[in-house]
């Protein structure tokens, strides 16, 4: 079986799932991987390329689109308070303050926020401030920092952006594979009801597959804001359901034969 046929068979035939689960170890871990670097992709590098899309690139951001910035080793000045929010982080610029008030962290989000002093990070969830910390700017960047020095930090911002991007991808790792443990508790005791003789790694990866055309789907939805995420959710959840049952069932089937 070729990995195309594997990775179709993964999100639309459940009925082929007994030959998916005969495969060697190494290309479920193989599947595993491609769907949640493919879950990163979707719902991390495709927002963030079209935020510096939408901006020019970083570079004309940095050197055009901001206000001129210095760093004299004592105070922050940038001619123009500046905003950008990417994907649920809003990075702000104001050196009108020694360290951005809470009053300028009004919505939802991460905030990266820099005054003519301090350098505060925060997280704001349900209108309250969580995880605030508040460093001394001379102790993040040196005398002289400007657009320049901004421009010059490109390459270094991408490497960050492409280990954000795995982190992601791990984290959607560890969120569906204990969703796949908890389904596969829950159908092991149906392979032994059916006398199906799969072992728990078999029945787990039957409950992975499963889970995978629901998973693209809603993180998909979710990035583009197309349909309600609940109601996208809810659909995707019985759709699982739906493909790891028929797929049991039909291995069921094959053994009466």
């Amino acid at each position: 079986m070729t990995f195309s046929e594997q990775i179709w068979y993964g999100l639309f035939k459940p009925s082929k799932y007994k030959e998916l689960i005969e495969l060697r170890a190494g290309r479920s871990v193989l599947f595993v991987t491609v769907v949640v670097l493919v879950l990163g992709l979707v719902t991390y590098v495709m927002p963030t390329a079209a935020i510096i899309a939408g901006v020019g690139g970083l570079d004309k951001l940095f050197s055009e689109t901001m206000a001129p910035i210095t760093y004299d080793g004592e105070n922050f000045t940038i001619e123009e308070p500046f905003k950008m929010a990417a994907d649920g982080t809003i990075i702000l610029l104001d050196s009108t303050y020694y360290t951005v008030p809470d009053k300028e962290l009004n919505l939802d989000a991460t905030y990266i926020a820099v005054g003519s002093k301090n350098l505060r990070l925060s997280t704001v969830i349900g209108g309250e401030i969580w995880m605030d910390s508040i460093v001394p700017l001379e102790q993040v960047i040196n005398p002289g920092f400007s657009n320049e020095s901004l421009v010059g930090l490109i390459p270094a911002i991408y490497v960050s952006l492409f280990l954000c991007y795995l982190i992601m991808s791990l984290l959607f790792f560890l969120k569906y594979g204990f969703y796949a443990l908890i389904l596969s508790i829950l159908y092991n005791s149906m392979n032994k009801q059916l006398e199906l003789g799969l072992s728990y790694g078999q029945v787990y990866m039957i409950c992975f597959y499963g889970m995978s055309l629901g998973m693209l789907i809603t993180n998909f939805n979710i990035a583009m804001g197309l349909i309600s995420p609940m109601l996208v959710s809810m659909v995707t959840v019985f759709v699982s359901i739906h493909f790891m049952t028929n797929a049991m069932v039909s291995m069921r089937k094959d053994n009466q034969v």
